[in-house]
């Protein structure tokens, strides 16, 4: 997915469909020192034929590697530290579904559509 992809997808849902919502919202990965941000995602939610949908546009840095943190002592767990580029990006498109009975966002397995 691209940016210009994303701008012509929004296009496309705000001709067919009134929009509830769109604005940003930040990428958050949890880590063993916490959460830190990554990224800015932009959405829109919108009421479809499927009931109430979010699309979700997000960039952040790609993951250059990972290191395994392990320990032996009893109650002492695992953690992974990751490594992110500081040049690239890696792009993301997301699609939820509303869950009335959960009351949140539920996503929607990518093989399900294509693009």
């Amino acid at each position: 997915m691209t940016p210009e992809k994303w701008e012509q997808i929004k296009d496309i849902v705000k001709k067919q469909f009134a929009l509830e919502d769109q604005g940003t919202e930040d990428l958050i990965h949890e880590t063993g020192d916490g959460p830190v941000k990554l990224g800015v995602a932009e959405f829109v939610v919108f009421e479809g034929p499927l009931g109430r949908m979010k699309l979700q546009f997000g960039q952040k840095p790609k993951v250059e590697g990972k290191k395994y943190h392990y320990s032996h002592q009893q109650g002492q767990g695992a953690r992974v530290e990751y490594k992110f580029s500081d040049s690239e990006l890696v792009n993301t498109f997301k699609v939820y579904k509303w869950n009335d009975m959960e009351d949140e966002w539920k996503e929607i397995d990518a093989e399900k559509f294509s693009l």
